[in-house]
């Protein structure tokens, strides 16, 4: 696991583009590397099916790997699995909650990305969470060499891969980043995640920086028991960490300080995020204009050229 210090960022925000550009290079060549894997599995296996935890930048991974395929020629079917989910009322007893992957409809997603394959045109359905029902379908152009992307949370899960697992490439994508601070605490990617849903959620879904760390336990506990015991299916593993990212959530702090008063330390403490919000606090904020349209950074903090 890579391991980076607080002294580190802080020098390098000195150049704010300069160390944005070179991050952004990194990942860049983290999702090459990847596709060269991708690549060199086929012709045997042509379905990508991709998972990691809330806040890991799942979709816009899945997007990237698309685009440069598709730079290379190779046409690539995306499918999100968040579609495929069943409507409450049709969801067997197994599905105790949203993290269960009995939640998805399994039969379905095997049948479109078996039509796709084929080079069939497949009804792809989207899903209403305001209504939590499927909203209706989408047509979908297959192809016999093309390769279906497939991400969501249960991609690797046995109920969903062990049927795929013959013709398919595994890939986790998490920040994996550990940071030291200058008192030799560990900031851990967990924490990170966390950090990206504080930006996420209140900007995209109106939610408090104090009500999105209410509910990061609740997350953690179904993403123990069902996504990371799963990692070992996975034999494509991409870090999503981006070093200037902190620098984000700094200004998230500074834009809503009614809400950053809210932290204190006792309920920062009781959450294990006392750590992660001190460092946060100490760096100097980033100007969001700085980050590339299509970075994975965007999918938190908005105005990304992908459509979620």
């Amino acid at each position: 696991m890579r391991v980076i210090d607080t002294e580190n960022i802080m020098d390098a925000m000195r150049n704010e583009t300069q160390f944005v550009l070179r991050c952004e290079e990194v990942f860049h060549d983290k999702c090459s590397a990847a596709c060269g894997s991708i690549l060199s599995a086929l012709p045997q296996k042509r379905i990508v099916a991709l998972t990691g935890p809330s806040g890991s930048g799942k979709t816009t991974t899945a997007m990237r790997l698309k685009a440069y395929l598709e730079n290379l020629g190779v046409p690539v079917c995306l499918l999100s699995m968040d579609n495929f989910f069943l409507p409450l009322d049709k969801r067997p007893p197994e599905a105790e909650d949203w993290e269960s992957p009995y939640c998805v409809d399994r039969e379905q997603l095997r049948e479109v990305i078996e039509q796709l394959l084929c080079g069939q045109t497949a009804n792809v359905p989207w899903y209403d969470f305001v209504r939590n029902t499927t909203g209706g379908c989408k047509p979908m152009q297959g192809s016999r060499d093309c390769i279906v992307i497939a991400e969501g949370i249960h991609m690797l899960n046995p109920l969903i891969f062990d049927d795929l697992r013959a013709r398919a490439t595994g890939v986790y994508v998490a920040p994996r980043t550990r940071i030291i601070t200058d008192d030799d605490k560990i900031i851990h990617p967990e924490q990170i995640r966390v950090a990206r849903r504080m930006v996420r959620d209140r900007r995209g879904r109106g939610k408090s920086l104090r009500e999105t760390i209410e509910r990061a336990q609740e997350v953690d506990r179904g993403e123990q028991q069902y996504i990371t015991p799963n990692k070992p299916n996975a034999s494509i593993h991409i870090d999503t960490f981006h070093d200037y990212e902190l620098c984000i959530l700094a200004r998230t702090l500074r834009e809503y300080p009614p809400e950053a008063q809210e932290l204190d330390e006792a309920f920062l403490q009781a959450h294990g995020l006392d750590v992660l919000m001190r460092v946060v606090r100490q760096l100097p904020p980033l100007s969001v204009p700085y980050v590339p349209r299509d970075s994975i950074v965007r999918e938190f903090v908005g105005g990304s050229c992908f459509a979620y």
